[in-house]
C-alpha cells in the first residue's frame, strides 16, 4: 500500500505544472541580413492581467523596427492579447536588452491563456551562433498572484538544439494541511502542494 501511495504521490508531482511559456521555433535558423519571426505561446489555467519577460540579444541579432510605424514588428495575437496593451523597447544605453510587457485593466474579458500571444520579428546584422535569452519571465493574475517561469534559452543557428523549448511554472513548494493552514512539512495525511492535493503516507 505504501508504494502505491508513492506511486501516486510521485505521478501527481509530475503534472503540478500547470502554466507553460514556450516559443516556435525553439531553433532559430537566421543568416546575416534576413528577418524571421518567432512566436511566443503562454498557457495558464487562471485568467492573466499581464505577462513580461527580458530577453538578452546576442551580438548582432536585433529586433526589427518599423521607422513608419515607429514601433517594433512585435504582433499581439491571441483574441485575449489583442485586448490588452504592449510596452517593448531597449534597456537604456543597450542594444542587447530588450523588455516586453502585455498588460490590461479590462478584467471582465480576460481568461486563461492557451497558445500564441505574441510574435516578435528579429533581424540578423551578422552571423549569429549564440542563444537569445529569456529571464524573468512571469504572468500575473487579477488576483495579483505572480506566476513565475524559468528563465530558457532560444538558440540561433544551433545545429545541437534540442527540438522542444518551454519554461514550466516554478514550483514554490508552500505546504496547506486539510485545513487551509499552512505547514512546514508534510508528515502522514493528505495535503496541498503547489496548488494539488498530495497524499503522503510517512
Amino acid at each position: 500500500m505504501k508504494k502505491i501511495l508513492l506511486s501516486i504521490v510521485a505521478l501527481m508531482a509530475t503534472f503540478t505544472a500547470s502554466a507553460q511559456f514556450s516559443t516556435d521555433p525553439a531553433v532559430l535558423k537566421i543568416a546575416n541580413g534576413e528577418e524571421k519571426t518567432v512566436t511566443f505561446s503562454l498557457k495558464t489555467e487562471e485568467p492573466v492581467t499581464l505577462y513580461e519577460f527580458w530577453m538578452i540579444l546576442p551580438e548582432g541579432l536585433e529586433v526589427v523596427y518599423d521607422a513608419e510605424e515607429e514601433e517594433y514588428l512585435i504582433e499581439l495575437l491571441s483574441n485575449n492579447a489583442k485586448s490588452h496593451s504592449l510596452t517593448a523597447d531597449y534597456k537604456k544605453g543597450s542594444t542587447t536588452d530588450f523588455f516586453i510587457s502585455v498588460s490590461s485593466s479590462k478584467l471582465a474579458t480576460l481568461k486563461a491563456l492557451e497558445g500564441d500571444v505574441l510574435s516578435i520579428t528579429f533581424k540578423a546584422t551578422a552571423d549569429v551562433t549564440s542563444p537569445i535569452k529569456i529571464q524573468g519571465p512571469f504572468a500575473g493574475t487579477p488576483s495579483e498572484k505572480k506566476i513565475s517561469f524559468d528563465d530558457f534559452e532560444i538558440n540561433v543557428n544551433s545545429e545541437t538544439a534540442i527540438n522542444g523549448i518551454s519554461a514550466e511554472q516554478t514550483k514554490s513548494g508552500v505546504i496547506y494541511n486539510m485545513a487551509g493552514q499552512r505547514v512546514s512539512k508534510a508528515t502522514k495525511g493528505i495535503y496541498v502542494i503547489d496548488g494539488k492535493k498530495v497524499a503522503v503516507s510517512k
